[in-house]
């Protein structure tokens, strides 16, 4: 057992904010007041450390900002970071709640501030990535025969997948980081489940509805009885570009110290799943300017996306 010879647990706490100016300091040797000196901040670890707790919660900051459609709720932002960067440190804390017989990581004060910080900073810049996609508004808006037909728009339906995918990717990493797994192949299996979790599942247990699609207000109708039948065509149609790209970024690990079988093999995946990206591309970009036909995803699977409208 590695946790039976543990310190006790104040030892995994750090509780003195700021604490990671006086670290990068010793790591690094700068001197705040020496300007010239500030160069050996590049490449330092205990730089990187402060800079990537500020950017995990930056993509939840830009959600919020989406989703509260307004800047006037900065301060649930600042709380709900908090919260959330609480959950992440007394889950490293607690062992992930006693899985582990001791903590695997610090409890560390300036992680809660960072994390809090990037939450507030997505918040704050959110309109310059928001200006990139549809506004919500603009995705309720549907034209004559839409509305007629009850079916969603096209970008409804794209954008909900899309927040299912932003959805599945956030809890693949923190997943990762909560039990410390690495390697690209690891990721590539724990995406693959929670990808059928969050698109087959859900549906099936909410009637209908995934959290992107409910976001949207649309809900998953099976042309047929059999739900797990056409979810399960849906969610291939959806992941065979993201596993051919995984399985070329898997092969290319190996490829440069293998022989050249193997390299040739990545290659021929990674012109496999460019070609697939370009063509689910393409074939977007054609339904979006027609606007008379449902997205590939549903097409093959038989599925008829609803819209739901406040009123109903």
């Amino acid at each position: 057992d590695n946790c039976q010879f543990a310190d006790p647990i104040m030892s995994y706490m750090q509780l003195r904010p700021f604490q990671f100016i006086q670290d990068i300091a010793h790591d690094t040797g700068v001197v705040w007041s020496r300007p010239s000196s500030y160069k050996s901040l590049v490449g330092a670890l205990s730089v990187y450390q402060v800079v990537f707790n500020v950017l995990l919660l930056f993509p939840a900051g830009v959600f919020l900002r989406y989703l509260f459609k307004t800047k006037a709720k900065w301060f649930y932002v600042i709380l709900i970071g908090f919260g959330v960067s609480l959950f992440f440190e007394i889950t490293q804390l607690t062992g992930v709640f006693g899985i582990f017989t001791c903590p695997y990581r610090l409890f560390d004060v300036d992680d809660l501030m960072a994390n809090t910080l990037g939450a507030f900073l997505g918040f704050l810049f959110a309109p310059l990535f928001l200006a990139l996609i549809p506004s919500r508004d603009k995705i309720n808006e549907q034209d004559e025969t839409h509305m007629n037909e009850g079916q969603s728009t096209i970008g409804a339906q794209l954008f909900g997948l899309v927040l299912d995918i932003i959805l599945v990717r956030f809890i693949t990493g923190v997943v990762m980081s909560l039990m410390k797994w690495t390697g690209m192949f690891t990721e590539f299996a724990l995406f693959t489940v929670v990808l059928f979790v969050g698109i087959v599942i859900v549906p099936m247990i909410w009637k209908g509805y995934t959290l992107g699609s409910r976001i949207v207000r649309m809900k998953l109708q099976p042309e047929t009885t059999k739900w797990f039948t056409s979810l399960s065509r849906r969610y291939l149609a959806i992941y065979l570009p993201y596993f051919f790209s995984g399985l070329a970024g898997v092969a290319n690990q190996f490829a440069s110290q293998a022989e050249l079988l193997l390299l040739l093999f990545s290659i021929g995946l990674v012109f496999l799943s460019v070609l697939l990206w370009m063509t689910v591309i393409g074939h977007i970009l054609i339904r979006w300017i027609k606007k008379d036909k449902p997205l590939y995803f549903n097409e093959y699977s038989k599925i008829i996306s609803l819209r739901r409208h406040t009123n109903s």
